[in-house]
């Protein structure tokens, strides 16, 4: 099976406490899912565990119908996270993985996987020695979030094609970083500012954009969003970075519009613990 989108990385049950709701979440199940509902041939693999918020998001995966070719359900918590709301702001308390460990890929899975026109993964997907093995292989996409490690940053950049930052928690020149990026060697640099819009670097040029005014009412996976839908235009057959950054623009607008990364929700009537956090 060829797919043109393949995302490996987090599945996470989006607790609420003051809604008292998981909302299905994880940036690469969330990449996969909107890819699809564009129109994409998806598919996703990360690890589920065996409790009720696995069961959720593993239906919710399989209504969606994004592929899940290389099942990994191991028995246990499966990963979930406290979201706090102050205003139509989401922002991540605390994390728990659960379950969720460094993966073992065999040769036979990266066939599976390579056998996609883009392939995509985060810094939360444990994915970064497989890397320098599917280079070449297919077009990689790779999700850096906040994270401005520059020893990290300068492994991974060579390593992929398309890289998306979002803005840093600490104060930065934005012109200046993506140009650091850019000389490390990549195809393309984006970097999503939330409300202030997005700046893309293609080769010497720095391309700058708007957000799309819109009701927010919720921002969590609007990141996610943007990167699907840009993603997705690319995997069209299109290679036109500006339009992409459109489209990416125009979903992540949409989905600032709704409760939780995707809309999918179910009751919880006791509150969700977290035993090991690792959100920092």
């Amino acid at each position: 099976m060829n797919y043109d989108l393949f995302a490996v990385g987090d599945n996470i049950a989006d607790y609420y406490p003051e809604e008292k709701k998981i909302y299905a979440g994880g940036g690469a199940l969330n990449v996969a899912v909107i890819a699809k509902r564009l129109g994409a041939k998806s598919a996703y693999y990360g690890v589920f565990g065996t409790d009720e918020n696995a069961k959720f998001l593993y239906n919710n995966l399989k209504k969606e119908k994004v592929a899940y070719p290389i099942n990994d359900i191991r028995k246990g918590r499966n990963a979930v996270s406290i979201i706090k709301k102050y205003g139509a702001e989401a922002q991540v308390e605390a994390v728990d993985k659960g379950v969720y460990k460094n993966l073992n890929i065999n040769k036979n899975v990266l066939e599976i996987i390579k056998n996609s026109k883009i392939v995509h993964s985060n810094i939360y997907a444990y994915f970064e020695d497989y890397l320098p093995k599917l280079h070449y292989k297919t077009k990689l996409s790779f999700d850096f979030s906040h994270l401005r490690n520059k020893n990290y940053i300068k492994d991974i950049i060579p390593k992929i094609d398309i890289a998306f930052f979002s803005k840093s928690k600490k104060e930065e020149e934005p012109r200046e970083f993506l140009n650091w990026v850019s000389k490390l060697g990549i195809e393309v640099v984006v970097l999503t500012q939330g409300e202030n819009g997005v700046l893309m670097k293609v080769g010497d040029k720095i391309i700058s954009e708007k957000a799309i005014k819109t009701e927010v009412v919720d921002t969590l996976g609007a990141g996610d969003a943007f990167i699907a839908a840009f993603l997705t235009f690319l995997a069209q057959g299109e290679n036109n970075y500006e339009m992409a950054l459109n489209e990416g623009l125009k979903t992540a607008a949409k989905y600032c519009k709704i409760r939780g990364s995707l809309g999918i929700f179910e009751s919880r009537k006791e509150a969700v613990k977290i035993y090991n956090n690792i959100h920092e």
